[in-house]
């Protein structure tokens, strides 16, 4: 047993069918009134109903939520926060929303309430990110955590398959960044990996079963946690580089990513790549998840989403690292970008461990 240290995250989850009908006490419980809606354009159905379910309590609404969460769109959304005079937000959504709720916490000091519709599990983490330009940034900040989360799977059966098979990949990924952080961290990344593995093929087979949605939800609570609770490595910042830069839809770029990443971490890391085949109840890692992207994902490659290979030359150049990592990102990148086959035997790497 390895010696370790451990640090709990002050979580407060409410989860079921119906949940949602739980928030105006729980707004209630924490002496908050006043709460600014936060969505992107397509949930605004949703967000209709957060209005219905909070009554005069919603005072707002900002539908302008985007992906990777650009400076533009946080200046606009304090401007409304402060045009209302809220007190708290409440994001309905995925890992844009609950980022730009973050945002707000951060820059006018609005607690959050998080009511996620997909599995991407930002609500659980105190990690936040920003775009710029072409340059993202991200960083963990205990205070950015949402003050509760509502977990309700009758809100993520409208979920489009489109989106949901690349969204359980992303969940994935957090858990499988994890899996050897330490012992406590480590067991709530397995059974996240292994409750998504095993639940995306029935929510996708059958995706108006609420049932199947709150499986997969609850994977997706468990790979939040293990990212809050852990550590983010190649896998991450090679998303949030590429993703950041040329603005690639976050989900997807995270699942046509994931098995050439673990692929190529397989050699320098095979105990870890053996506890996640394990917990995907596979032989190979990289194979399996190359599979559940092709069977689940409508694009398996990073030019499928609109990158070139001039682009991931550019994107390494401005990540400005040594000639050896350069050489790792380059490696893994340019697979993704074929979308070729991954296999955790096939790949070879500079040899020192990486970080999933």
């Amino acid at each position: 047993m390895k010696d370790f240290e451990f640090q709990g995250l002050p979580w407060n989850v409410t989860f079921g069918r119906g949940a949602i009908h739980r928030l105006p006490g729980i707004l209630e419980q924490n002496g908050l009134r006043r709460a600014l809606i936060l969505s992107t354009p397509g949930r605004t159905r949703h967000a209709g109903l957060l209005q219905s379910v909070l009554g005069e309590s919603a005072v707002g609404l900002f539908a302008g939520a985007a992906v990777h969460v650009p400076t533009g769109v946080v200046q606009d959304a304090c401007r409304a926060a402060r045009a209302c005079a809220a007190d708290c937000t409440v994001s309905i959504g995925g890992g844009s929303t609950t980022g730009l709720g973050k945002l707000l916490r951060r820059e006018v000091g609005l607690p959050q309430f998080a009511v996620p519709t997909t599995y991407a599990g930002s609500e659980m983490t105190p990690i936040w990110g920003e775009t710029t330009g072409k340059a993202k940034r991200t960083g963990r900040d205990p205070q950015v955590l949402p003050v509760a989360v509502i977990y309700d799977p009758e809100l993520v059966v409208s979920l489009p398959p489109a989106i949901a098979g690349p969204s359980a990949l992303n969940a994935m990924a957090q858990a499988i960044a994890n899996i050897s952080t330490n012992p406590l961290v480590g067991l709530v990344a397995r059974e996240a990996i292994r409750v998504l593995a095993e639940g995306l093929p029935r929510v996708m087979h059958d995706h108006g079963n609420v049932d199947a949605h709150a499986v997969m939800l609850h994977g997706a609570c468990l790979a939040g946690a293990a990212l809050g609770l852990g550590r983010s490595g190649l896998h991450h910042r090679l998303c949030h580089l590429v993703g950041g830069m040329y603005n690639l839809p976050h989900a997807e770029t995270h699942a046509v990513i994931l098995p050439h990443s673990v692929a190529h971490t397989a050699h320098a890391a095979p105990e870890d790549a053996a506890l996640i085949a394990a917990a995907l109840g596979a032989g190979d890692a990289a194979s399996q998840l190359y599979r559940l992207l092709i069977e689940f994902c409508p694009r398996h490659s990073l030019r499928a989403l609109g990158l070139s290979e001039p682009d991931v030359e550019t994107a390494i150049a401005a990540a400005d690292v040594d000639p050896s990592d350069a050489a790792d990102m380059r490696r893994v990148l340019l697979n993704a970008l074929a979308g070729s086959p991954a296999s955790s035997d096939g790949r070879t790497t500079s040899g020192k461990k990486t970080n999933l």
